[in-house]
């Protein structure tokens, strides 16, 4: 961003295009809201909707299949949809924009929602997949941390409840969990109006979104926390039920996601 001019409830920010974004000032109460106005975008797009729910459930399902004797790999890969779900959603976001605008929603123009900005998209994508590898190498320490002189030694009959409650299985879970928290606060923090923000302005670019992303998490700090720990908790929650929820969770939050955007960014037509 070239500039930011701060003001009460109201933040003026001026792109390298010139172009004049107003970010607004939220309140905790207004995630209700945007809950419920997602609600009402799944209802009047249900096919969209449980095709992308349908998605997420089946990989959750497959992560599970695939490491039920690896309990780390399945914290792990849970950990890494929560950090790049931005990305995910993306076809969510279009959908959302496609009922705001008045059309109906056409489920493959949303899958190829991204191409108008094809560039900028990618820069994200790869922002994303540093943060993403970063993570990763840190985890074998953790792993190392944990043990503590005990093997992980998994009882496949049991599963990951069987990993969560030994010894190392809970040294593992407490370290990993805050590792966890941080990768995603700044996943969420430079994201948050990110792909939004490019999927209605192709003229923003990735790096322009992911600061203004940022400050308007700064300006929003207990809004977008709360925000953050609703989509942890659903999240979690999602995970927890071997993604069966997650056919419900994850077109409720991408809509929502859309809904908060426009709750915080405003375009205007002047310049300076």
């Amino acid at each position: 961003m070239a500039h930011t001019l701060s003001h009460p409830n109201v933040h003026h920010h001026i792109t390298e295009n010139g172009e004049h974004l107003v970010s607004k000032d939220r309140e905790m109460r207004d995630i209700g809201s945007w809950l419920k106005q997602g609600w009402t975008d799944m209802a009047h797009a249900p096919v969209a909707s449980l095709f992308y729910g349908l998605v997420m459930t089946l990989a959750v399902m497959l992560v599970y299949a695939a490491y039920q004797a690896e309990p780390i790999m399945i914290f792990q890969t849970g950990t890494l949809f929560l950090m790049v779900s931005p990305f995910l959603a993306t076809g969510l976001y279009a959908i959302s924009q496609q009922l705001q605008e008045g059309h109906k929603p056409n489920l493959l123009k949303s899958m190829i929602a991204w191409r108008h900005n094809t560039a900028n998209f990618v820069l994200f994508a790869l922002s994303l997949a540093v943060l993403v590898v970063v993570f990763i190498n840190f985890v074998p320490m953790i792993t190392a941390v944990a043990q503590s002189g005990n093997l992980m030694i998994v009882d496949t009959s049991t599963g990951i409840m069987g990993f969560i409650g030994s010894e190392a299985g809970i040294a593992f879970s407490g370290y990993f969990l805050i590792l966890a928290l941080i990768a995603a606060a700044i996943v969420f923090t430079i994201s948050v109006v990110t792909i939004p923000l490019m999927l209605k302005d192709s003229k923003v670019s990735a790096i322009s979104a992911m600061i203004l992303s940022y400050q308007v998490v700064k300006e929003n700090k207990a809004a977008m926390a709360a925000w953050a720990l609703t989509i942890g908790v659903l999240v979690a929650l999602g995970l927890a039920t071997m993604g069966l929820l997650m056919v419900v969770i994850m077109p409720l939050l991408g809509y929502a996601s859309w809904h908060a955007f426009n709750d915080l960014i405003e375009f205007e037509n002047q310049t300076e």
